[in-house]
């Protein structure tokens, strides 16, 4: 839940430029832009895959219901790169992505959609303040009833390069999914910050922290979702979670139930990032999220993720 940058220092003349988008996920794009050249545009091509080892992947309060799984995502984005003055660029990009859970197919889904991004540097030099604002729209298509929708997100980010080795950067951002039922109608806000050790020119190393705030979905088995919903786990439980909207979706089996709540995710993040060329890279991620809804019940999730990204 959270930014990933390019693993290594670009070679002179690559533009890097962020775009934020859903809890988990986000997007750096980069231009061959040569010497500044006011009003000339360069096209840019990216693709990435990932396998994701998740701890709990249903997000479920009970024990007896987490379920493991491994997750494969690929992505692809092609778009560009516009310079408008010697500090002002800009990008415009499609992307497309495809996410599978093959031990719980019902939860696969495909994306595609526009994303805008903006970043304006404040001064001369490597070390010269930033700020990006990034905005995105994209549909998406999903096996289970209701989940098919639109997602809307804007981010702001301030950036700074502190010294050869280390830069630091603090994002604000917004996503509403606009889902087809009120099940997975969420919308959220983050705060988060990174801080990033470029320990040689290959090798980076980026820690990150923050909390969100809105809806988000979970899920359960319909034993565990009878008893909260008999006063079985308590009379606040049994009374939030019959005003919330839910559904019996078969998410994660045979009469699972999926349902949307209000609560506080907090999350962090390692990563650490071999460069494989110039232009491929290596991640290797560690993200841990705990999140409480508005009644106190917990839900914990780990993830392991191995990226690879490629530039065109």
């Amino acid at each position: 839940m959270g930014p990933r940058e390019t693993l290594h220092p670009p070679r002179r003349g690559v533009l890097l430029f962020r775009l934020m988008f859903r809890p988990g996920l986000s997007l750096t794009l980069l231009a061959l832009a040569g010497a500044p050249t006011f009003g000339a545009t360069s096209s840019l091509v990216r693709m990435e895959a990932s396998t994701t080892w998740a701890e709990n992947i249903s997000r479920s309060s009970a024990a007896s219901d987490w379920r493991d799984a491994l997750r494969w995502e690929a992505r692809a984005s092609t778009g560009l790169f516009h310079q408008w003055t010697e500090g002002l660029t800009s990008v415009a990009a499609f992307d497309a992505g495809f996410e599978r859970i093959p031990r719980y197919t019902a939860n696969d889904a495909t994306t595609a959609g526009l994303r805008l991004s903006a970043r304006q540097k404040f001064g001369w030099g490597a070390y010269a303040p930033a700020v990006s604002l990034d905005a995105s729209l994209h549909r998406r298509f999903a096996p289970i009833d209701g989940d098919d929708g639109w997602t809307g997100a804007a981010s702001l980010q301030a950036s700074r390069r502190l010294s050869a080795a280390w830069r630091v950067a603090a994002t604000a951002d917004w996503q509403q999914h606009y889902g087809a039922t009120p099940i997975w109608d969420t919308r959220q806000h983050r705060v988060f910050g990174t801080l990033t050790w470029d320990i040689t020119r290959n090798l980076q190393l980026t820690h990150g922290n923050g909390r969100l705030w809105g809806d988000f979905t979970a899920h359960a088995s319909w034993p565990v979702w009878e008893r909260a919903l008999d006063g079985s786990l308590g009379t606040t439980i049994r009374d939030y979670y019959r005003t919330v909207a839910w559904g019996t979706t078969h998410s994660f089996g045979s009469g699972w139930v999926t349902y949307r709540v209000t609560g506080r995710v907090s999350f962090w993040w390692l990563e650490l990032s071999p460069a494989l060329g110039r232009n491929t890279s290596l991640p290797l991620r560690y993200e841990s999220r705990f999140s409480v809804n508005r009644v106190g019940v917990k839900y914990r999730q780990d993830l392991w993720t191995l990226q690879w990204l490629h530039r065109f």
